[in-house]
C-alpha cells in the first residue's frame, strides 16, 4: 500500500470487467486487459508501472471472465503486491457501479483507473497535487489527440467545469472556444465520499452520470507524458510497438532504448550580423556558411521513473574536459541557476518531455569559440527529445526555430538565427532571413571539385577564448544603438551584398574572388564594431598573410574564437606551423552535408 509523508495510505482500484467487444475474437477467451503483449498480459504492465511508485495494494474489479484474471495473478505475491477481487456476479455494473460494488474493500483515499488504458504518470506528483488542493476528487486529464472524435473535458484553471460528448452542439462550441482541448485520462484520485454519489446494485457510469454531479468538487491534473487508450487492434499494435521500442518500462521489458544525436558546428564565410533583429526584419539578411565535421553529441537513455540525470563533458581550450552533472526527481524540479548546464536544462524545459531519462552531452569544440557551439548543442538535445515524441514531432525548420527561441528567451542570449539553421540543415548554404521564423535555406550548388579545393585550402585556427558570449556582444551592439545608426546600417547592407557575391563566385569556382570578398566582409564588419578584434588577433592575421594566407577573417561575434584562413595552395601546413608558434591551434575538419542526425540503438 502506498504511504505518503503525511501517513496517508493508498490503494489502486483497477476496472477489469469490460467485455472488450472491439477485440473479438481474442476477448472471447480472456478479458481485454489480459491480452498478451511481449509474453505478458497488458494488466501486468499496469501493475509494474504503479509498483515503481510504491503502490502495492490492488483491488481488481472483475466481471467478464474474471476467473482468468484471478488464476493468473492470484493474491499478487509473486508480483510483489497484494491483490483482492471484487466480482460483478450477476451483471456488469458500469464504471461507477463497479467502484460501488468494491466498497467493502476500500479503506480510504484511493486511485481508480480503467484497466485498458496505459498512462505513464508520476503517481507521486499526482498524489501531491490531490493533497495540496481542497477538493475530494482529482481527474487526470491530457491534451486531446483527436479532438473532433473524442469526448472532451472542460478545464478552467484547475477546476473541471464540464464534459462534452462528441457529435453534440456543446462539443462543437467548446472546440471553437478553446485552442487546447482536454480529454479524460482514465485515472482518478478519489476520497470515499465518491461512494455517496453512486447508487448500489445497478449499472452506473462514472463519466456520464456521476462526474456531472460533482462539478465544482473535481480538479484536473494535467498529464503531458505517454498515454494510450487501448480500444481496438490498431491500439494494441501501437502498444506492442512502443514496448518493442523500449518506450515503456524498459527494465521489465529487458530493453534499454538509447537515442543518440549529433549536430555539426558552423563556419561563417560572410553576412554575419545581418541575421539579427531588427536588421533582418527591416531589411532582410543574408549569410553564407558551412557546417563541418565537428559535432555536439547527445545520448539519451530512458528510465522507468521520472528522474532526469544530466551529465556533460565540456571540452576546454587546452584539450581536456570538465565534467558537470545534475540530477532531478522530475521535470518540475529543474531550474536555471546560471551554471554550465543551464542551456541543456533550458532545452529540456522547452521540450517538456513526459518521461525520465539519463542524458549525456559532449561537444568537440569548447564554448565561446565563435563556431556556434551553443546552437549546435541546443539542436542536438532537441533532436534526441524530439525522436521520442509519439506525435507533433518537429521538422528541421521547427527544430532550428525552437533552438533559437531557447537561446533568445530562456537564456537571454541575443543573436541571429544562422547558427541554429546551419546546425539543423547542414551543408554549404546561403541563408535568407526575412524577419521572425521566415528563413530560407538555399544550398550552394557548386561543383564538387570547387568544394574540395575550398576545403583543402582552408584553415581554422584558434585565436583565444572570447571574454564575452556572442549574446553579450550582440546585446552591447544593440544597447549602443548600432542597429539604428544609419552609417552602421549601411555597413550591414554592404556585408549582406558581399555575402551574395560570395555565393555567386563560389558556385562558379572563382575561389580567388570568393576569398577577396571574405576579406572585404571582415573589414566591413570591423567598421560596424571595432571592438571585435584585438592586438593579438591582428598579429595572427599579419603573420598568416606574411606566410601565404590569401584571405582571413575572425568568425563569430568577435573578441576571440577561431580564425578562418584561405591559404595559397600547399601553404596551409606552413601557416599552421607559424601560427602554432604564436599559440594559434589549428582545427582539422572537412565539410558536413547532413546536419542534425538522430539514431537509435538497443541494449538488452
Amino acid at each position: 500500500m502506498k504511504e505518503t509523508e503525511n501517513g496517508k495510505k493508498y490503494q489502486a482500484l483497477i476496472l477489469v470487467g469490460g467485455l472488450g467487444t472491439r477485440l473479438r475474437p481474442v476477448t472471447k477467451l480472456v478479458p481485454k486487459p489480459m491480452v498478451e503483449i511481449d509474453g505478458r498480459p497488458f494488466l501486468e504492465f499496469k501493475i509494474e508501472s504503479l509498483k515503481k511508485y510504491g503502490i502495492t495494494d490492488f483491488i481488481f474489479s472483475v466481471g467478464h471472465l474474471g476467473h482468468v484474471v484471478e488464476e493468473y495473478f492470484g493474491d499478487g505475491k509473486r508480483f510483489g503486491v497484494s491483490i483482492t477481487y471484487s466480482y460483478e456476479r450477476n451483471e456488469l455494473l458500469g464504471t461507477a457501479g463497479s467502484i460501488k460494488n468494491a466498497e467493502p474493500l476500500i479503506n480510504g483515499t484511493f486511485l481508480a483507473m480503467n484497466g485498458d488504458t496505459f498512462v505513464d504518470i508520476d503517481i507521486d506528483e499526482l498524489l501531491k497535487f490531490h493533497n495540496s488542493h481542497d477538493s475530494p476528487f482529482t481527474m487526470v486529464v491530457a491534451e486531446a489527440t483527436h479532438a473532433k472524435t473524442q469526448e472532451l473535458v472542460e478545464l478552467n484553471n484547475l477546476d473541471i467545469t464540464g464534459f462534452h460528448k462528441r457529435e453534440t452542439e456543446q462539443h462543437a462550441n467548446h472546440l471553437k472556444s478553446t485552442h487546447r482541448p482536454f480529454v479524460n485520462g482514465g485515472i482518478y484520485v478519489l476520497e470515499k465520499e465518491i461512494l455517496d454519489y453512486i447508487p448500489g446494485s445497478i449499472k452506473v457510469s462514472l463519466e456520464q452520470e456521476v462526474f456531472p454531479k460533482i462539478l465544482g468538487k473535481m480538479k484536473g491534473f494535467l498529464h503531458r507524458g505517454y498515454m494510450l487508450d487501448i480500444a481496438d487492434e490498431r491500439d494494441w499494435g501501437e502498444f506492442k510497438k512502443d514496448i518493442k521500442d523500449g518506450l515503456i518500462l524498459p527494465s521489465i521489458c529487458r530493453r534499454q532504448k538509447i537515442v543518440r544525436s549529433r549536430a555539426p558546428i558552423r563556419i561563417t564565410f560572410g553576412g554575419g550580423g545581418t541575421d539579427i533583429f531588427p536588421y533582418d526584419e527591416n531589411h532582410g539578411g543574408m549569410c553564407i556558411s558551412a557546417t563541418i565535421n565537428r559535432y555536439v553529441y547527445s545520448t539519451l537513455k530512458l528510465r522507468d521513473d521520472k528522474k532526469i540525470n544530466i551529465k556533460s563533458d565540456i571540452i576546454t581550450f587546452h584539450g581536456g574536459f570538465e565534467t558537470y552533472s545534475q540530477s532531478f526527481e522530475n521535470l518540475n524540479e529543474i531550474k536555471l541557476q546560471s551554471d554550465p548546464l543551464d542551456i541543456i536544462k533550458a532545452v529540456i524545459l522547452e521540450m517538456q518531455p513526459g518521461f525520465g531519462f539519463d542524458l549525456y552531452i559532449r561537444s568537440e569544440v569548447p564554448p565561446h569559440s565563435g563556431l556556434g557551439a551553443s546552437a549546435s548543442l541546443c539542436v542536438s538535445v532537441i533532436g534526441v527529445l524530439n525522436q521520442l515524441r509519439k506525435k507533433d514531432r518537429l521538422t528541421r525548420h521547427e527544430i532550428a526555430e525552437t533552438a533559437f527561441k531557447i537561446e533568445e528567451n530562456r537564456m537571454n542570449n541575443k543573436g541571429g538565427r544562422q547558427d541554429q539553421y546551419a546546425a539543423a540543415f547542414g551543408g554549404i548554404n546561403l541563408l535568407e532571413f526575412k524577419g521572425g521564423n521566415n528563413v530560407r535555406i538555399n544550398p550552394v550548388d557548386a561543383h564538387r571539385d570547387y568544394i574540395l579545393e575550398l576545403e583543402k585550402n582552408l584553415l581554422i585556427v584558434f585565436s583565444g577564448r572570447r571574454g564575452k558570449s556572442s549574446g553579450e556582444v550582440h546585446k552591447e551592439e544593440s544597447d549602443r544603438g548600432l542597429f539604428q545608426d544609419s552609417e552602421k546600417i549601411n555597413n550591414l547592407h554592404d556585408i549582406k551584398d558581399t555575402a551574395i557575391q560570395m555565393e555567386f563566385n563560389l558556385r562558379r569556382g572563382n575561389l580567388k574572388r570568393f576569398g577577396e570578398l571574405m576579406l572585404e566582409g571582415w573589414e566591413k564588419k570591423k567598421k560596424f564594431n571595432s571592438s571585435i578584434t584585438n592586438i593579438y588577433i591582428d598579429a595572427l592575421v599579419e603573420e598568416a598573410i606574411a606566410n601565404g594566407a590569401v584571405w582571413i577573417k575572425l568568425m563569430g561575434a568577435g573578441g576571440g574564437g577561431h580564425l578562418l584562413i584561405y591559404c595559397k595552395p600547399d601553404h596551409e601546413h606552413k601557416i599552421s606551423e607559424v601560427l602554432a608558434q604564436r599559440g594559434g591551434k589549428s582545427l582539422d575538419f572537412s565539410f558536413d552535408f547532413e546536419g542534425l542526425k538522430v539514431w537509435e540503438v538497443e541494449e538488452e
